[in-house]
């Protein structure tokens, strides 16, 4: 009879090992050399997520700026016109493409005027929002989602001589250069100053020049590693590498891309 367990050898009977017949278990060099593999993964993983995850919210901001495009396209179909960037600014500034407000509250973006070729209501959210962008603040344009409209040249006619300024969008029989006029971008405002500066939503692109003569503040934001998305009227998306931008605005990503004129802006 064996001894408790079999741990204690008897006369003339071999050790019990305690596992079963033939079973092996990893020896140092083994464990090592597992540890190491594992280690090596981990190391490629975390160089490589990072870059994955940014590449995927940058093709979903993408799609998002081709779908706005489409809905615009859409919306002009019906009225005749691209949709108002800011129909009544001069007014009560209760309209904006991508929302209506009552009063002083935030603009609901489920009842712009773009929001029905979008999904309609609040299936529009998605769509509305660039998924690489996070506002640093709250404010009352909250519902663009970080991107902003061609105001200068396609959201209104205050480029044109005998326009009806701010209250209309253009024709978009108006848009000589549909290609090379950009309609919608990635966009944020820079708030405050120094230590109290922060990014806020911002529903304009503005151009390099306003048409009255006067310099804006840069709203192109280079949020997707340097980049900005970019929908053109055509509806082609491309990503532009940040080219200016003063030091203040630059450290928070900010600035314009190339040329350094109203090209990209100007419908003619």
């Amino acid at each position: 009879m064996e001894n408790f367990f079999g741990f204690f050898p008897q006369h003339g009977k071999p050790v019990r090992r305690g596992g079963p017949a033939g079973a092996a278990g990893f020896s140092l060099i083994e464990l090592l050399a597992s540890l190491t593999a594992v280690a090596l993964l981990a190391a490629l993983l975390a160089g490589t997520l990072p870059a994955a995850l940014a590449a995927a919210r940058s093709a979903t901001c993408r799609s998002n700026l081709r779908q706005l495009v489409a809905a615009n396209h859409a919306y002009a179909a019906d009225h005749g016109r691209f949709v108002a960037a800011a129909a009544d600014i001069d007014g009560p500034n209760s309209i904006r493409w991508h929302g209506v407000r009552s009063g002083g509250q935030a603009f609901d973006g489920s009842r712009g005027p773009l929001a029905p070729y979008l999904g309609g209501g609040g299936g529009s959210a998605g769509v509305r929002r660039c998924p690489a962008f996070q506002p640093e603040a709250a404010d009352f344009e909250a519902s663009c989602g970080g991107y902003g409209y061609n105001a200068h040249g396609v959201g209104s006619e205050v480029c044109l001589p005998n326009g009806a300024g701010t209250a209309l969008g253009m024709r978009p029989t108006a848009l000589a250069r549909p290609a090379q006029t950009l309609m919608f971008a990635d966009t944020a405002y820079l708030q405050g100053s120094g230590n109290r500066a922060r990014l806020i939503e911002y529903s304009f692109a503005e151009p390099v020049q306003f048409a009255s003569g006067g310099t804006p503040w840069p709203t192109i934001h280079f949020r997707h590693r340097g980049r900005a998305n970019v929908a053109w009227c055509d509806g082609h998306v491309t990503a532009e590498p940040f080219d200016r931008s003063e030091a203040r605005f630059a450290s928070h990503a900010l600035g314009w891309f190339a040329p350094a004129d109203n090209r990209a802006f100007d419908p003619f």
